[in-house]
C-alpha cells in the first residue's frame, strides 16, 4: 500500500511540474516574440532593398546603353530606364543624364546616366528604417559611340 501512494505522489508531482514548464514556455515565447518579428520584417525590408538597387543599377546600365547610341536622345533615355524599372512598380523616380543634351556629345565622350528613388517608395514598410527619409542614387558611365 505504501508503494502504491508513493506512485500516485510521484505522478502528481510530474504533473505540476509539466504545467510550471508550460507556463514558463508561454512567458519565454512572449518576451522573445516581438523580437523575433522586429527581426523578421528587417530582414524582408534589407532584401527589398537590396533587390530595388539591382534593379535600379540594370536600369541604369540599360539607360546608358541607350544614351552611347549616336542618335538617341534624353527621352529615349527616359523610356528605356522607367521600362526598366517598372518590373518592380518604381515608378517618381528622377533621371539624369550628363551631358543633358545627347545631341551635342561628341563621339567618345562619357555620358552619365543617374537614377535617384525615394527609399519611401522602395520600402514595404514605410518609416521602418532609419534610411526610409533618404533616397537611392545609381549610376552608370559609358563612353559615347560614334557613326563614323
Amino acid at each position: 500500500m505504501v508503494m502504491k501512494f508513493a506512485q500516485t505522489h510521484v505522478v502528481k508531482r510530474s504533473k505540476q511540474a509539466t504545467q510550471r514548464n508550460r507556463g514558463a514556455a508561454v512567458v519565454e515565447f512572449a518576451s522573445i516574440a516581438p523580437v523575433m518579428i522586429l527581426f523578421t520584417f528587417g530582414l524582408i525590408e534589407i532584401g527589398r532593398v537590396t533587390m530595388v538597387r539591382q534593379t535600379a543599377t540594370h536600369a541604369s546600365r540599360e539607360g546608358a546603353r541607350v544614351a552611347i547610341r549616336p542618335l538617341s536622345t534624353t527621352q529615349d533615355v527616359v523610356g528605356k530606364v522607367n521600362q526598366e524599372l517598372a518590373v518592380l512598380d518604381i515608378i517618381a523616380t528622377t533621371i539624369e543624364t550628363v551631358p543633358s543634351a545627347l545631341h551635342d556629345t561628341e563621339p567618345g565622350a562619357n555620358v552619365t546616366v543617374r537614377v535617384r528613388i525615394d527609399l519611401n517608395q522602395v520600402s514595404w514598410v514605410p518609416g521602418y528604417f532609419f534610411f526610409s527619409d533618404g533616397e537611392m542614387v545609381v549610376e552608370t558611365v559609358m563612353r559615347r559611340e560614334s557613326t563614323k
